[in-house]
């Protein structure tokens, strides 16, 4: 039996299947523009597009491996190299706004109040950053303050993985009903042998399934997160983020001077 619905797992495929052209589109949005900055040039060659790219390359893998139309319970090894790309994902997306705000910063010159340079804690996308948030257009702006939010979602995992607990994707899942059952089996493996420790584990597990879900800590009071839905959202939300960024950037680039006659 699998998660989704038939309906859902085509909708999911459908929109991974776009998205190494969108990275493109996006990578080439960054790396065509005409930096006045070196800093802001080399956050979005070496910065921005290579995770931009890196994060396309996450999202396939996992849709690879742990497929939404999954039917069974996946092995091991497989699980732990989506997760592995997951965590790479959530670096690299959490990167991307890094480089996103260095870029804006460099290439328009921000500056605190009294004209000094920005101290690198003060720069960011959320809401902490102030002076960054205000140069941008009211409508880049007010945007940004409807996915706090989404940043806020970022940030909470960004900070877990790299100071608590790592992302988990548990193997198996075992419903309600059928978990005191799953416990006596676990109890009489402790006991078991040979063919008969394969038996009651064969057993055990066919009483499983496996949910495309992840979490920090067990402890943690927030719900699993679908990481497939996740995924796509994150990307599509990082890459609406970019195309606004880069529109503001063209806006504010000096015009190009014409050949005079």
């Amino acid at each position: 039996m699998t998660f989704f619905s038939d309906e859902t797992v085509e909708q999911l495929v459908d929109a991974a299947a776009t998205v190494k052209a969108r990275a493109y589109d996006l990578i080439g949005a960054f790396l065509s523009h005409d930096y006045a900055s070196d800093p802001a040039r080399e956050h979005a060659h070496h910065g921005f597009s290579r995770r931009v790219s890196m994060l396309s390359h996450c999202i396939r893998r996992v849709f690879r491996d742990l497929p939404p139309d999954l039917d069974g319970l996946p092995d091991e090894s497989v699980v732990i190299d989506a997760t592995i790309n997951i965590q790479a994902f959530v670096f690299n997306a959490f990167g991307a706004l890094d480089n996103l705000a260095w870029i804006w910063v460099s290439e328009r010159g921000i500056k605190r109040a009294d004209g000094r340079e920005l101290d690198r804690t003060q720069i960011g996308l959320t809401d902490k950053y102030a002076t960054v948030r205000a140069s941008f257009s009211q409508p880049t702006q007010d945007y940004l303050a409807t996915i706090g939010p989404w940043f806020a979602h970022l940030v909470d995992f960004r900070d877990a993985l790299a100071h608590r607990i790592p992302l988990y994707i548990p193997r198996h899942s075992v419903g309600e009903a059928n978990q005191a059952e799953y416990a006596a089996m676990g109890q009489q493996l402790w006991a078991a042998h040979g063919d008969e420790y394969e038996r009651i584990k064969a057993d055990q597990l066919a009483l499983a399934v496996f949910l495309p879900v992840m979490k920090h800590s067990f402890a943690d009071p927030k719900p699993p997160v679908v990481f497939h839905c996740q995924l796509l959202a994150d990307f599509a939300t990082i890459e609406e983020i970019g195309k606004k960024i880069i529109v503001e950037l063209r806006a504010a680039a000096p015009p190009a001077l014409g050949v005079i006659s």
